[in-house]
């Protein structure tokens, strides 16, 4: 529409104030179809009409009428279209759904469900209200509300997504593999959510499902890991957050696509998915359940164990990749002692809520948790150390009894989970290779820095004996942590030769790796036989699990360019390497 210059536009106004205007006495400037108030704060701008007012018009009757006929359309639309699962009342048992079966039918196409009714799609995208940024005091004193967007699906993610059939192999595929490292999504939640008819799961949830089918995707010999499917879903995130579709399941999408990024060495997008995915949980309030609130209340207690989950997922990953990129901030504070541990894995998947309990994260490491408990308790030792070695002005005296500290904490975790182990269920391996090699990593990191203490401290100043005792447990400690990285890496490749590659966390090479440059050190050293075995037997299995991660390849590309070339005059530690390419 053009409009001459200097003419003024006609704004319509409604007859009445709006409802919420009229509720709490604020002045409405009755613009339509919302009030700059209501706008303002994101909330909903109703110019519905008290019983009071003067009877309904002819025209108020038709109107009446077609609203009917729309809504009945809509209603016979929803009942007629595709739907994913089954619901239980045709032919399921309720059993099923709590045991997180999935009723997928068979052949059909998912675009009937995962793309949001036009009806219910606004033509603009949702004004986001920036007071909850502005003066979040003041969003939490009105009690606002954020509205959920609906946000369009792509044509291309549908296709991306297939059928009915390969979208239930996939999500079956997920939770067999990736879930049992990586568990941040409630199977019975999702399985329940896409069985209620009533539910028109939206482009948060087509972005899950291809970030799940992203994670659990392997990527043949030759291929660049930057694939169509990691673009898609990519674009894909990017359009859902500029929509302000914020959601628990657009978080969790995020940290899938940070996994893939890690294990498939695809950087520096690594580390900016992680440093993102902590900054949303920030934004939505995962991280403290006092903070201003963007995702709806918690309705039961699985949703709660969930978004706990996803929140110890985005610390696990932050603090992982710091493990060779030294000397930056994390992205996520150190949780507080009082935070609780993710519960029992296999309850939580069931909906049973545990009589115990809850753990926090004080609590002793003899007493047995899930498996994702343990990978959580893992990171945030590891996190201590790293935080320990990046800091530059810790007293000479405070520097080496905080590393002995350091040392005992770990060291008595690490030596629980081998115990625990070996009374897994064989069902559930390799359940706590992740822990186990996230404390090794933290370890072999910490021994590394401190077995040369000349190059640790300034010239002229002395630890006195805990700086010899320090420096004596890290020397003997690179040689047993070493070895325990090679029994673990054997029960690895036990998981790889029975063709469960896929079940392997990505952070579970790092300590394969710290171990083998641990081994080419003392092979240009010493030359020693036994060393010379176990590195290739390790580089042998890094180039197995080379098939499934490709960051394997590239550690397995630094041990034979760097530790193992004999031209090179070899460093005392890792860490003064380090030292060395920086300078």
């Amino acid at each position: 529409m053009d409009f001459e210059i200097g003419q003024p536009t006609e704004i319509e106004l409604a007859p009445q104030a709006c409802a919420s205007c009229r509720k709490q006495k604020r002045r409405c400037d009755k613009r339509l179809p919302i009030c700059s108030l209501c706008s303002r704060i994101g909330r909903q701008c109703d110019y519905s009409v008290d019983v009071q007012t003067a009877s309904p018009s002819q025209e108020d009757f038709v109107a009446l009428r077609d609203q009917v006929s729309n809504l009945e359309q809509l209603l016979r639309g929803v009942a007629q279209g595709t739907v994913l699962l089954s619901n239980t009342s045709n032919g399921g048992s309720s059993n099923d759904s709590a045991n997180g079966s999935s009723h997928l039918s068979h052949g059909s196409s998912p675009a009937g469900l995962l793309t949001p009714n036009s009806a219910l799609t606004s033509a603009g995208q949702t004004p986001f209200p920036s007071i909850f940024f502005l003066d979040s005091s003041a969003f939490q004193y009105e009690r606002f509300q954020i509205q959920h967007p609906q946000v369009k699906v792509p044509p291309g993610a549908l296709v991306a997504l297939g059928n009915s059939a390969e979208l239930r192999e996939m999500i079956e595929h997920y939770f067999s593999t990736v879930h049992n490292y990586f568990p941040i999504i409630s199977k019975i939640r999702l399985y329940q959510h896409l069985a209620n008819p009533l539910h028109e799961p939206g482009a948060d949830v087509a972005l899950l499902f291809l970030a799940m089918k992203l994670a659990c995707s392997e990527i043949p010999d030759g291929m660049p890991a930057q694939t169509q499917l990691y673009q898609d879903v990519k674009s894909f995130y990017n359009f859902v957050e500029a929509q302000n579709g914020f959601s628990v399941q657009m978080i969790q999408a995020l940290l899938l696509i940070a996994l893939y990024e890690i294990g498939q060495c695809i950087y520096p997008a690594a580390y900016l998915s992680v440093g993102n995915s902590a900054r949303v949980c920030y934004a939505t309030g995962l991280h403290d359940r006092q903070a201003p609130q963007m995702l709806p209340r918690c309705n039961t207690w699985t949703e709660q164990e969930e978004r706990r989950r996803v929140w110890w997922g985005a610390i696990v990953l932050d603090r992982f990749i710091h493990v060779g990129h030294r000397g930056k901030p994390f992205a996520s504070p150190d949780p507080s002692l009082e935070t609780h541990l993710p519960t029992d894995d296999a309850s939580w998947d069931r909906g049973q809520m545990l009589v115990a309990a809850p753990l926090s994260l004080s609590a002793s490491q003899t007493i047995r948790v899930s498996p994702f408990a343990r990978t959580c308790q893992a990171a945030h030792l590891l996190g201590k150390v790293l935080r320990h070695m990046d800091d530059k002005q810790l007293p000479i005296d405070y520097r080496f009894g905080e590393a002995l500290q350091l040392h005992r904490t770990m060291r008595a975790l690490a030596d629980v989970l081998p115990d625990e182990a070996l009374h897994d269920d064989p069902s559930l391996q390799p359940s706590l290779c992740t822990s186990m090699a996230i404390v090794y990593s933290g370890l072999l990191t910490l021994y590394d820095g401190y077995s040369c203490t000349e190059h640790s401290v300034q010239s002229g100043q002395e630890g006195g004996e805990p700086q010899l005792v320090m420096q004596k447990e890290s020397i003997d400690g690179l040689g047993e942590i070493s070895g325990r990285c090679l029994t673990l890496a054997r029960k690895v490749r036990t998981v790889v030769d029975n063709g469960e590659i896929g079940r392997l966390s990505p952070m579970v090479v790092d300590a394969i790796y710290q171990a083998a440059a641990n081994y080419a050190w003392y092979v240009r050293e010493s030359s020693d036989h036994s060393c010379s075995e176990r590195l290739f037997e390790l580089k042998e299995l890094l180039m197995l699990l080379d098939r499934r991660w490709k960051v394997a390849g590239q550690y397995l590309f630094i041990i034979d360019d760097f530790w193992s070339r004999k031209d090179l005059e070899p460093p005392p530690s890792r860490m003064e390497a380090e030292r060395f390419a920086s300078a």
